[in-house]
């Protein structure tokens, strides 16, 4: 199991969760996976990282109130909601950095490639690729987005994104799929 080599004991971690949803359900954030909300996975998974985790939406979204029930924290930052990377670099200035950003409908990421992630990033913002795919995690160590990079990992990590995506996921889950150990 790889562990962290680098000291990062005042990294924050954003959820993001503030998106439309069209594809899906505006209610995304909070929509049931393997029987937990799936944010509920991302915010849980982020404890592994820090004690420092917030939760990036809109004043108005329609799953404010039911994430305000479902996150044990008053840890909820506003973005303006101008799109997925605007309102990340909005949640990143707000929260300060080092900060790991993780999507909410991400409800199962392997440890260790976050772990590869935050290893191997040497420059101002890595992002992490899924089998070559965007996934939306990423580390922020400065805001200077000409310093990019992309750490690939050879895990599936499923971005829950329409219904076809949530059917999949639960379909695995109760055949018993331990997420992370493919």
């Amino acid at each position: 199991m790889r562990t962290l080599k680098k000291n990062l004991s005042d990294l924050k971690v954003v959820i993001m969760a503030g998106g439309k949803g069209s594809r899906l359900s505006p209610m995304k954030p909070v929509i049931k996976v393997c029987g937990k909300p799936m944010i509920l996975w991302v915010y849980e998974f982020s404890k592994q990282f820090s004690d420092k985790i917030f939760v990036a939406t809109v004043k108005d979204h329609p799953a404010l109130p039911k994430l305000r029930e479902i996150i044990p924290t008053n840890d909820i930052i506003f973005t303006e909601g101008k799109g997925y990377e605007f309102d990340v670099i909005e949640a990143v200035k707000s929260v300060g950095l080092p900060c790991l950003v993780f999507p909410s409908d991400t409800p199962f990421i392997p440890k260790d490639a976050v772990e590869k992630l935050v290893n191997e990033c040497e420059t101002s913002i890595c992002t992490l690729l899924s089998k070559g795919e965007f996934v939306g995690i990423s580390l922020w160590n400065s805001l200077d987005t000409s310093s990019f990079s992309s750490i690939n990992t050879a895990h599936e990590i499923v971005n829950v994104n329409t219904n076809k995506d949530l059917l999949k996921i639960n379909e695995k889950c109760s055949e018993g799929f331990i997420w992370g150990k493919e």
